[in-house]
């Protein structure tokens, strides 16, 4: 609970900083793609067993409208950028106490510094998720042709569900250190994965508790507004649920890492994060 509670505070202290960095991503996400579009499918139509398999893919995958594809590799652009610059204030506010000069000179060197990392750390995770979300679509439409009895296709297709979220959030916890071993010890991209996944296994719990806990409880509201198809609120959530996680996450990788590598951290006397 250490590190949800430094990360918090973090946040805390520097919302506003923290938002707008996020804020565009966040909202090109959410227009255009659901954090819980799988979920989406077990209160839709695309159960039916006269839908087609291209249907329910398209659908899980938030690519059933051409343009969406377009707006997404804008939005994961327009984040990697953002991101960029977001992780080396955090990283250099952690480190020496204090945030750089807000202007173009500094936001484009910390955008110089860590795209590339930032880029690649999140493109594996996003590869990641995209393989677990074709591999669970596959199941969904394979419960939904074989089983004849609605409510054990329902179950079935949840319990998929479930596990595909289950596996997604445990490879994000194992890989959450890949972009602060880049940025910080410049290793390429497969030795920050494996050294990543090395240290987040040691420390399971340590590092899985506070990945975990705030997304599921975030994801909560987002899945009672999707079971009533209420649009408005939806895409509104999804915009807020999007602009948490990047948020969020992006400070908690360097909590964990400063303090899993014993790395002296300015913050800890400054506003006692760690309490």
């Amino acid at each position: 609970m250490a590190y949800m509670k430094a990360t918090f505070g973090y946040l805390k202290d520097h919302f506003l900083r923290a938002l707008c960095f996020c804020a565009l991503p966040a909202l090109l996400l959410g227009l255009v793609s659901s954090p819980v579009s799988l979920i989406s499918l077990l209160f839709s139509k695309q159960l039916d067993r006269t839908v087609s398999f291209s249907e329910v893919f398209l659908t899980g995958t938030d690519l059933d409208k051409p343009y969406k594809l377009v707006v997404m590799i804008l939005a994961f652009i327009l984040y990697a950028i953002c991101a960029a610059a977001y992780v080396g204030s955090v990283q250099h506010k952690m480190r020496y106490g204090h945030f750089y000069k807000i202007n173009a000179h500094n936001f484009f060197r910390l955008v110089n510094n860590n795209f590339l990392p930032v880029a690649k750390g999140m493109l594996s995770l996003m590869l990641m998720m995209e393989f677990l979300g074709i591999v669970t679509t596959l199941f969904v439409f394979f419960w939904s042709k074989v089983v004849a009895i609605q409510a054990v296709t329902i179950v079935l297709c949840t319990l998929s569900v479930l596990l595909f979220v289950g596996l997604f959030l445990f490879f994000a916890s194992m890989l959450i250190l890949t972009i602060p071993n880049m940025t910080m010890r410049g290793f390429g991209l497969f030795k920050s994965i494996k050294l990543s996944w090395m240290t987040s296994i040691k420390k399971f719990k340590q590092v899985v508790v506070p990945v975990i806990v705030p997304i599921v409880i975030a994801y909560i509201p987002l899945i009672v507004v999707n079971a009533f198809h209420i649009n408005v609120l939806t895409q509104i959530l999804d915009v807020l649920f999007y602009a948490f996680a990047l948020m969020y996450y992006h400070v908690l990788m360097y909590v964990i890492f400063f303090d899993l590598e014993n790395v002296e951290v300015a913050n800890i006397n400054e506003n006692n994060y760690w309490g």
